[in-house]
């Protein structure tokens, strides 16, 4: 078996092959008990559309060939083609199509980027719209200008640490010059004591509206410096930032990927992390709660 074909294989098909059966499944999300280890909530997760894994707890994941390194526990991938062949070799699992190159992603074919202080009306109601401050957006949002297809757009865009820009508008979302998490910091010669994660900039945003609005429900009555993920997918490199920090505070979105992601930083840290998403049970997420958006 090639690497190719093994790609070929559904991974949701396989692990039924193996005796594994999701234990909650919404949309194309697969969500498992790990096949790597003993747990009793499932923390793997596979995008059945893209044919790949994740794993919360461990922060890593890929495809089969990578599946199946781990459970053969070898970094040798004619062992893990081999594994992957004796349980697939004689069933007839379908096969998923996968294109011989990913999908040109549209950041690509964008020309003439121009990043300017934040001043667009339109992105200003955006934010209004948003229920957040606009002098909070000014502060920490950039607009950006580009040509895609011969046409002119704008939208509001959020640094990160790479250098790169999360971009958003009313119906565009994606990441221009590489995706990375964001790091706010109260002072630049010194970490707080204290840090809060958020999954994405607009709940950030949605945060320091009402901390600015006194709303102790929800915010640290304490110095902090901020981290936003920008994507759970950026876990591994959040658990990096994080252990500089005594004390953590996880904002993050009230469904099954937050909560994996709260427990696996928890996991990792311990005593020193807090699951804040029960201040806003509920609500999907900070940006939810502000707008007074129930689920």
């Amino acid at each position: 078996m090639t690497i190719a074909e093994a790609k070929q294989v559904r991974i949701v098909d396989f692990l039924a092959q193996l005796g594994y059966r999701a234990q909650c499944m919404k949309s194309d999300q697969y969500w498992y008990l790990s096949p790597l280890r003993a747990e009793r909530t499932p923390s793997f997760k596979v995008n059945d559309r893209l044919n790949e894994w994740y794993d919360f707890a461990e922060a890593t994941g890929g495809d089969l060939v990578e599946l199946c390194k781990q459970l053969c526990g070898t970094e040798n991938v004619s062992a893990a083609l081999s594994y992957i062949e004796r349980h697939v070799g004689g069933v007839s699992l379908p096969r998923v199509r996968v294109p011989a190159a990913p999908p040109r992603p549209i950041e690509a074919d964008m020309k003439d980027l121009v990043i300017v202080p934040l001043r667009h009306h339109a992105l200003i109601s955006y934010l209004h719209s948003r229920m957040i401050d606009a002098d909070i957006g000014r502060m920490f949002c950039k607009e950006v200008h580009y040509e895609l297809r011969q046409r002119r757009y704008f939208a509001l865009a959020f640094g990160n640490v790479s250098g790169g820009y999360e971009v958003r508008n009313p119906y565009y979302k994606g990441c221009i010059n590489g995706k990375d998490i964001s790091l706010i910091q109260q002072s630049r010669s010194e970490a707080q004591n204290r840090i809060c994660v958020f999954e994405g900039f607009m709940d950030f945003l949605s945060y320091l509206t009402l901390k600015q609005t006194g709303d102790d429900t929800i915010c640290i009555d304490a110095p902090c410096d901020y981290l936003v993920m920008n994507s759970v997918s950026n876990l591994k490199r959040t658990l990096a930032y994080l252990q500089r920090y005594a004390y953590i505070h996880c904002y993050l979105d009230n469904d099954l990927a937050g909560q994996k992601t709260a427990e696996t930083i928890a996991g990792m840290y311990e005593r020193h992390v807090s699951d804040e998403a029960g201040r806003y049970a509920g609500y999907k997420d900070l940006n939810d709660y502000l707008r007074g958006k129930k689920r």
